[in-house]
């Protein structure tokens, strides 16, 4: 039986199924970080930090951790219940997840310090 080799096959052996977080820079004290998981993507944490007293803290969460879109938002260092974010497919919504994220970081910062 002859077996066909796709890109696909070659790139499974290579890249892990959790990809390692990666960080997208906002600002000296700010960052996204994101983790995503699966191949085709299952699973997403998109996390808006700040650097607070020498160290990242979460303020606002998006993740799919228990199959909804969900938004988390902090109150502090308190992670408050989740409310929803959007419908859709993952591979649809963690990119929209990132660019909220980027578009409205700033006013979402404000708020939390406020």
């Amino acid at each position: 039986m002859l077996t066909t080799n796709t890109r696909a096959d070659r790139l499974s052996q290579y890249v892990p199924a959790v990809a390692s977080p990666f960080i997208r820079p906002l600002a000296a004290d700010a960052r996204i970080l994101i983790e995503f998981e699966g191949r085709p993507l299952e699973r997403y944490a998109i996390m808006l930090q700040l650097r607070t007293e020498g160290r990242w803290q979460t303020i606002r969460l998006l993740d799919n951790a228990h199959g909804d879109h969900d938004m988390h938002r902090y109150t502090g260092r308190e992670k408050q219940p989740a409310e929803r974010f959007a419908e859709g497919a993952v591979n649809e919504i963690a990119p929209q997840a990132i660019s909220y994220l980027i578009d409205h970081w700033k006013a979402i910062a404000e708020s939390w310090r406020s």
